[in-house]
């Protein structure tokens, strides 16, 4: 197993034990429990990133959406979208509200317009293939990106607002 393997295997179980534990302490509702989900697997996918670019010379780079960053030059992206994104996730479950949940509206729906003008922008670039027998076509796989990668976080940054009015106003 690489190395980068077994970053991404133990960071992830800390930061899943992490949020285990404020779901549990908190008593979390369904859909804070679900939109923290969203973000700890965001959370996840970043989770090497910030370390390997750092480290590793031959990093190719790192890109999501419409965003590229070569090399080193991934460093603080990857940090920082892997910080918000934890934070987030922990605000979610533990019951965050008022300024906390407008920045988790923020970071989800500027992760929402990024990926979907990454997705958007790659016009007939967007088959899925499943090995050599299995191809789903450009536009099938449009609204299947968009539905994986978009409405998530769109999803959850509305959710969020929504949150952060009603505690402002009680």
């Amino acid at each position: 197993m690489t190395p980068w393997l077994w970053i991404a295997v133990v960071s992830n179980l800390i930061y899943w034990t992490v949020f285990a534990i404020l779901v549990k302490r908190r008593r979390a509702g369904a859909a804070g429990i679900v939109v923290g989900l969203v973000h700890l697997l965001l959370a996840g996918v970043f989770s090497v990133a910030p370390i390997r670019s750092a480290i590793d010379p031959n990093y190719p780079g790192l890109a999501f959406g419409i965003l590229r960053f070569e090399g080193r030059s991934a460093v603080i992206p990857a940090a920082v979208v892997l910080i918000w994104a934890l934070a987030c996730a922990y605000l979610a479950v533990g019951k965050g509200a008022g300024r906390a949940m407008w920045w988790v509206a923020a970071f989800d729906l500027l992760m929402a317009a990024n990926l979907a003008a990454g997705i958007l922008s790659a016009g007939d670039d967007n088959t899925i293939q499943f090995g050599e027998h299995f191809t789903v076509p450009a536009n099938a796989g449009l609204v299947l990106m968009l539905l994986f990668f978009v409405l998530g976080p769109a999803v959850s940054g509305i959710w969020s607002v929504r949150r952060a009015r009603r505690t402002e106003a009680a």
